[in-house]
């Protein structure tokens, strides 16, 4: 037998070229790996900026907001079987100081394990048939731009069979993200004010974690007038357009009003510095701002030092502080009692030859979140949920 399979995956060559769908082998799972016939994927600007940023090694398999079904596993699995329902996010060593105290975004080795393109052990996954060329994968441990993907106990959560698995697939980051920061991060209590600089599908997500954790004032800003209407319907109490400010001091000004004395909360989701300065400034005394997009590599921000005497603290956040296996089940809670509607996010796309073309949609703002449809006997199922 084999320990190889052919399976369609989505390559990225170079920052500069567009994704392609190919033909390339992926090895049977080994040791604690898991083997996922992929259903659907989303995706997320950590794929876009790792691709054109060049952030990744060349060719990769991208891909990290994967659900799927288990195909088989490797001899050390054990709590896991074939069958089995799977939504596949980021990856954690499970010990070091910030694993064992429930912090696994936080991982010492997270950038490896995320982003190297490699096994924990640095083999590589994927290969061209009868080629000796490297093709990277194991982004996020998984590369789920693909019709099946190897992945670990440590980075699935497994998902009741009721549920509509494509639309489940955002949950594994951008939703996970949003919401995270909103609720475990920032905590945010009734009757307080949070403002939400960007709204794709992390600012949006954290507009309805703010408005199911009972904030009296939530602030949407962002440049795109229909994701400020869906905004507002998702439950912000004032949607703002920048470009109609003379200034970024007269918009914050306009959110300080609505807010009182300033917001208790912001939270940035567009890595642009200065949008984050602004985040910072709208903030009143006490205020925590999140910083959840970085940016590339080498980018900075300034923020002015007498604005932090007043107890104002700013922070960065990954995956929304979140331990997956634990969160994601309460966001689905929150999701089939109506109270968090991350669906209505979502442009699915019917197969794996139009995930390129989705790629692009999403890098050009014309989406908020796309799901690809791998496995297309569950496009007609998602679609009717």
């Amino acid at each position: 037998m084999s320990n190889k399979q052919t399976i369609e995956a989505v390559i990225a060559h170079s920052p500069e070229q567009p994704l392609t769908v190919e033909r390339v082998e992926l090895t049977q799972p080994q040791g604690t790996e898991l083997l996922v016939r992929v259903v659907a994927v989303g995706i997320c600007h950590t794929d876009i900026m790792a691709k054109n940023k060049g952030l990744c090694q060349f060719p990769m398999v991208l891909g990290h907001e994967g659900v799927g079904i288990i195909e088989s596993v490797g001899e050390s699995v054990q709590g896991l079987a074939p069958g089995q329902k799977v939504l596949m996010s980021f990856d954690s060593c499970g010990h070091c100081p910030q694993c064992s105290d429930d912090k696994p975004s936080y991982c010492n080795d997270h950038g490896s394990l995320n982003f190297s393109g490699t096994r924990p052990d640095g083999r590589l996954t994927h290969n061209y048939p009868n080629s000796d060329a490297p093709i990277y994968g194991s982004f996020f441990q998984q590369s789920s731009f693909a019709s099946f993907a190897l992945c670990h106990p440590s980075n699935v959560t497994v998902l009741d069979d009721d549920l509509p698995l494509p639309l489940m697939a955002p949950l594994a980051c951008g939703i996970q993200t949003g919401a995270g920061t909103a609720f475990n991060t920032l905590d945010v209590k009734p009757d307080t004010a949070i403002a939400v600089f960007g709204c794709g599908c992390v600012g949006l997500s954290a507009v309805m974690a703010a408005k199911v954790a009972g904030a009296k004032h939530i602030v949407a800003v962002d440049l795109n007038e229909d994701r400020l209407a869906m905004a507002r319907e998702l439950g912000a109490t004032l949607a703002l357009n920048p470009s109609g400010f003379e200034s970024a001091q007269l918009l914050n000004e306009e959110i300080q009003r609505h807010c009182g004395r300033g917001c208790h909360y912001s939270i940035d989701t567009t890595g642009v510095p200065s949008v984050l300065r602004q985040a910072f400034d709208v903030c009143g005394p006490l205020g925590v701002t999140a910083m959840i997009a970085p940016g590339v590599p080498g980018t900075e921000v300034t923020i002015e030092m007498m604005g932090l005497l007043p107890g104002k603290s700013l922070r960065g956040v990954v995956q929304g502080d979140s331990v997956t296996a634990e969160f994601i089940p309460k966001l689905i809670e929150l999701w089939r009692a109506g109270q968090f509607p991350f669906d209505r996010l979502i442009q699915l796309y019917q197969s794996i030859e139009e995930l390129p073309q989705a790629f692009e949609d999403m890098r050009e703002g014309k989406v908020i979140k796309p799901v690809v449809i791998i496995d297309e006997q569950y496009f007609d199922a998602a679609t009717a949920s």
